[in-house]
């Protein structure tokens, strides 16, 4: 592989993250093939498991709905073949409901927001064909995350709005809000 065809396969790799992260479903059209799948998607809402640009959008403002000032910093990437390897760090602050799904597709719980900030490590494997990505994966640092937001360990007033927000999140869910 060429160096050029690495160069490009890295770009594509970082655009889409940050298409994920701040972008537009018409942005991540022109990087993500239409049956592109999110193999992260089953802790996540619905229509983020879906497939192609809709559904990664919908990745993005699931995480955009909890936490402000989201930034991704790139450290590596290794790319082999049709695989893209992106390293880095993920950092925002948790503004609102942070809403994890059951495979089911039904809210298993809700974090409520502790206004801190976090920054964790992340690696994204992306498999980009033709030019556009086709399949991703991630292995993240949640168990960080949480020490840093304050969801651990958590105090008897953060169960409590906790559970708060996690019976809004169930009626919401129901109702279609």
């Amino acid at each position: 592989m060429s160096d050029t065809s690495i160069t490009a396969l890295a770009d594509i790799a970082e655009r889409a993250i940050r298409g994920v992260f701040a972008g537009s479903v018409a942005d991540l059209a022109a990087l993500v093939h239409p049956a592109a799948i999110n193999r992260e998607a089953m802790a996540e809402p619905p229509p983020t498991r879906g497939t192609g640009p809709a559904a990664f959008h919908a990745t993005g403002e699931w995480l955009r709905a909890a936490f402000s000032d989201l930034v991704w910093a790139t450290e590596q990437e290794v790319v082999q073949d049709d695989l893209v390897v992106t390293y880095g760090t993920m950092s925002g602050r948790q503004t609102g409901d942070f809403v994890v799904w059951t495979p089911e597709g039904a809210v298993e719980r809700a974090f409520a927001p502790t206004g801190r900030t976090f920054t964790v490590r992340q690696a994204h494997f992306q498999r980009i064909v033709d030019g556009l990505v086709t399949e991703h994966w991630a292995v993240r640092d949640d168990q960080g995350m949480a020490v840093q937001l304050g969801w651990l360990p958590p105090s008897p007033g953060y169960l409590l709005r906790c559970h708060r927000a996690t019976k809004r999140a169930r009626r919401e869910s129901v109702s279609g809000s």
